[in-house]
């Protein structure tokens, strides 16, 4: 009796579903972070204060985590094509919106809050489209990819913002991003209408027998993401601790190599456990992160960035595999897994403030590594503990 060979297009990792999945998030993460990035400064020239301009910066991000738990309402009432469809037009919508000039606070607001809406969609449901792209073996890899598109164009989106804002007019800019938004649409065409359940469920991530989430799991999981993702959000908003020195070389140091760990830790994760891997990361983000608090200014405090950075894309892309299976589906644990990041991004701002101001930078990045500490060993005691799921399991994979 003999076995057929998988086809070479289900072992493909960059399949037509996936490149189509990676076009919209390049350009729906780009749009938003061009966004971003410009909102307080457009607000200021068509008349409002800054204070105004931050609280509606605000109001956008609470928007984004509001809407957050819908989309996978919506995934599975409209299945995928129709859900990221909705998504790119409130983008679009939003885009519209701020050109209404003569209503500065109206257009800002409305702008703000339904482009947030559709980007909020868009997080959710890019992650959790992925594992029906391609087949079960191939998912890390397949994270691994769409995470450097996200990662790069998080990173590429708010420069070129502020790069554009300062040599066109704001009319111009808004109707730029909303050509973005147009370009990302032709790659619905490669969505599937409905859900492709057949090969959605990795080797390793196994979904409760009961279909129901662990709640433990999840939240130990969750825990150390959060610190890690509240840490990189102060770096990206205040720079290292090293006094005199410009932040932008180090940030864009640990930028790049975010993206690089987040895609190698992610294609390991086709071979190696994701606790391994989450474990691995949580040290490595804590060296970079001792080092990064106490080193002055020069060549070291780069290469401890890096290292940080590094590890932070580990984290990153281990955690969300660790989502899926403790939340028994992709949807529920790609809501998770987004709403810890922009919640950890947005508490990066208060945590900064207070500490910065009383504190100090280095008790400040040094406070984190303890609270990270405390989280990663309990981590790692839930996870590979005897009686844990994951230890129950792991004599079956082999």
């Amino acid at each position: 009796m003999t076995t057929s060979a998988p086809s070479p297009k289900m072992q493909r990792t960059l399949t037509p579903a996936l490149l189509a999945v990676m076009c919209i998030a390049l350009f729906g993460f780009g749009t938003f972070f061009l966004n971003y990035s410009t909102l307080v400064s457009i607000g200021t020239n068509m008349g409002l204060t800054a204070v105004a301009a931050g609280t509606i910066l605000t109001i956008m991000m609470v928007a984004v985590v509001a809407v957050q738990p819908l989309a996978p309402v919506l995934n599975n009432h409209f299945g995928p094509r129709m859900t990221f469809f909705a998504a790119l037009s409130l983008q679009a919508a939003g885009n519209l919106l701020s050109l209404l000039t003569h209503f500065p606070l109206f257009a800002l607001v409305s702008g703000s809050v339904v482009g947030g809406l559709g980007f909020g969609i868009l997080v959710v449901i890019g992650t959790a489209a992925v594992p029906s792209t391609v087949a079960p073996e191939r998912l890390g890899k397949a994270l691994g990819y769409f995470g450097v598109t996200t990662s790069g164009a998080t990173a590429i989106g708010a420069p070129a913002g502020l790069w554009l804002i300062n040599i066109m007019p704001a009319i111009g800019f808004r109707w730029l991003a909303f050509g973005f938004i147009l370009l990302a649409l032709p790659a619905l065409l490669a969505i599937p209408q409905q859900h492709q359940t057949s090969n959605t469920a990795s080797r390793d991530v196994e979904q409760p027998v009961d279909g129901r989430m662990r709640w433990g799991g999840l939240i130990t999981v969750l825990l150390p993401v959060s610190i890690v993702l509240t840490t990189f959000g102060l770096l990206l908003a205040f720079g290292p601790a090293a006094h005199s020195v410009s932040p932008a070389l180090y940030i864009v140091s640990m930028q790049i190599f975010a993206i690089i760990g987040r895609f190698l830790a992610s294609s390991s994760l086709d071979r190696r456990a994701p606790v391994s891997v989450m474990s691995a990361g949580i040290v490595v983000t804590l060296i970079g992160l001792i080092f990064t608090a106490l080193l002055p200014a020069g060549t070291a405090l780069i290469i401890a960035m890096m290292v940080l950075g590094f590890g932070i894309g580990a984290v990153q892309a281990s955690s969300l595999l660790l989502c899926f299976e403790q939340s028994g589906s992709t949807n529920r644990g790609s809501v998770a897994w987004n709403m810890t990041f922009d919640i950890g991004l947005g508490v990066a701002g208060l945590v900064g403030g207070f500490g910065f101001t009383y504190w100090g930078p280095a008790i400040t990045y040094i406070v984190c590594a303890i609270a990270l500490t405390m989280v990663g060993l309990f981590f790692v005691l839930y996870f590979l503990s005897p009686k844990s799921p994951q230890a129950e399991q792991a004599p079956a994979k082999r």
